[in-house]
């Protein structure tokens, strides 16, 4: 895999499975990272952005996929 190639959702988690699947992996680590980042003090729910959180990740996930995933994160939480 080429250095500079952006990584999925999928890649990022390294299954091979269903897109459906990578996309609940990947809310559930949305999830996780909101929680944590509240739990620091610094940050609320609002403030996350997929920017944000495309370079707190060092862009190993695509923009477009957690653009994808953030409402849902949200709203789950």
């Amino acid at each position: 895999m080429s250095q500079s190639r952006m990584w999925t959702s999928c890649d990022s988690f390294k299954f091979h499975v269903s897109r459906s699947l990578c996309m609940e992996q990947l809310i559930e680590r949305l999830k996780e990272f909101m929680e944590n980042e509240a739990r620091s003090g610094s940050m609320d729910f609002g403030c996350i952005t997929p920017l944000y959180v495309y370079r707190a990740w060092g862009g190993r996930v695509a923009i477009e996929e957690i653009a994808k995933a953030l409402p849902e994160a949200i709203r789950m939480l």
